[in-house]
């Protein structure tokens, strides 16, 4: 059984390959509580076809042609335990300040067209206003294994349930030259320097009207 410990250092080694080695399509709900306060994120990531296979060989215990949902709980679980230590790949913050996280709910994994789908949602310690531009949020591998954007779908960030008139910015990262070639240079057997994925991060700010 494979799992993402370790940040998906046990992905299958390729020849000389620049940074990323993982893709993953991200699908955001932003949660809202009944005072209009953001409470947490409902975060679902779809690995590419390479990494699910390599993930998920040997769990097709029943011979059925598709992987058995106990070995993807199983997968999810452990994975979500490892994860936890990286705060989950999220970083969350109001006025510029990074908020804190709670272990995550509602864990699921299904495989949608054979592709390895994880489910989950991660609380906010506390409640966060939303008013202004305060809000936001960026979900990035900060060694950069794996590159997490969000899904070239109509509507890759959910905000059903904000309050009246508000609306998102997805800005899409701008990184530095020295951090691009810095990536470039590490090849499959290696992991950037903790912080080197921020660069490659997908913003997303909740812009909504002031109180």
């Amino acid at each position: 059984m494979i799992f993402i410990c370790c940040i998906f250092l046990l992905a299958p080694q390729r020849a000389v390959l620049a940074h990323p080695h993982v893709w993953t399509d991200m699908t955001i709900k932003i949660l809202f509580d009944d005072n209009g306060r953001a409470y947490g994120l409902h975060q679902t990531w779809l690995f590419d076809d390479y990494y699910t296979a390599y993930a998920v060989e040997g769990t097709d215990r029943d011979g059925n042609g598709t992987p058995d949902q106990e070995e993807l709980d199983e997968i999810m679980k452990v994975n979500m335990g490892h994860l936890k230590e990286y705060g989950y790949f999220t970083e969350v913050a109001v006025k510029n300040k990074v908020i804190k996280l709670k272990p995550v709910t509602n864990m699921s994994t299904k495989m949608v067209d054979k592709r390895l789908e994880m489910s989950f949602v991660t609380p906010f310690e506390e409640p966060a206003s939303v008013t202004g531009n305060d809000f936001s949020y960026a979900i990035f591998d900060p060694t950069y294994y794996v590159e997490m954007l969000h899904a070239e779908t109509d509507t890759p960030v959910i905000i059903s349930g904000a309050p009246e008139g508000c609306t998102y910015k997805l800005i899409p990262p701008n990184p530095d030259p020295s951090a691009v070639a810095q990536a470039a240079m590490l090849d499959a057997s290696e992991r950037g320097a903790t912080g080197l994925g921020s660069f490659f991060a997908e913003r997303v700010n909740l812009i909504c009207p002031e109180e």
